[in-house]
């Protein structure tokens, strides 16, 4: 009987040392995998308020830019869109000269804060309000087509529409962001074609 009595305490004692081992395991892998959690939380949140801030700096740099257009008091940059990602300018519109579409671009480099300028400025005489009525239309829905596939993983760029040739312009991360940016700019109606601006930064 004493024999039986220790066996079935050291079974039960046992049992209770497999429990206590079992949750020891189970707490363990619960704080990596917290931990893990933390660390992910922290590091997406920090991209965030980066490509936040830079986006700011975009903002700030258009504007300086703006100003220099309007203190030299030329006509033709009215007609001239401007487009800022992290020091880099993409230029498009119209102008009716060669002479202009040089002369906006070097203004542009003269701005404090401009790193490199894409100069897709096209020579025209006049576009028809149809053809901006288009552009305009093309840039939209690229614009929702990207927000609703990526959300609040947007890339860093920018888009253009100009007589149906999409200028495509930034920064992805990978080469699949970058693959799956031009894949939704594609499906878009009404596009004629589509010219790829969108550099693979990866941070």
């Amino acid at each position: 009987m004493a024999a039986d009595r220790r066996l079935a305490y050291r079974r039960r004692w046992g049992g209770r040392q497999l429990c206590v081992g079992v949750l020891a395991g189970g707490i363990a892998l619960l704080s990596v995998i917290v931990s893990f959690g933390a660390d992910s939380l922290a590091q997406s949140t920090s991209r965030a308020a980066r490509q936040a801030e830079q986006r700011v700096q975009d903002a700030q740099l258009k504007r300086r830019i703006a100003g220099r257009m309007l203190d030299a008091r030329a006509v033709f940059f009215s007609d001239i869109d401007v487009d800022a990602v992290a020091g880099d300018i993409l230029l498009t519109g119209r102008v009716k000269t060669r002479q202009d579409k040089i002369r906006a671009a070097a203004l542009v480099r003269s701005v404090l804060g401009v790193e490199t300028v894409v100069n897709e400025i096209r020579v025209r005489k006049n576009s028809h309000i149809d053809t901006i009525s288009n552009d305009l239309d093309i840039n939209k829905r690229i614009g929702q087509a990207l927000r609703t596939v990526f959300r609040k993983r947007m890339p860093h760029m920018a888009w253009r529409a100009n007589e149906g040739v999409v200028y495509v312009f930034g920064r992805a991360k990978s080469e699949w962001e970058h693959n799956r940016a031009l894949a939704v700019i594609r499906k878009t109606p009404k596009i004629k074609d589509i010219v790829d601006h969108l550099r693979i930064v990866r941070n």
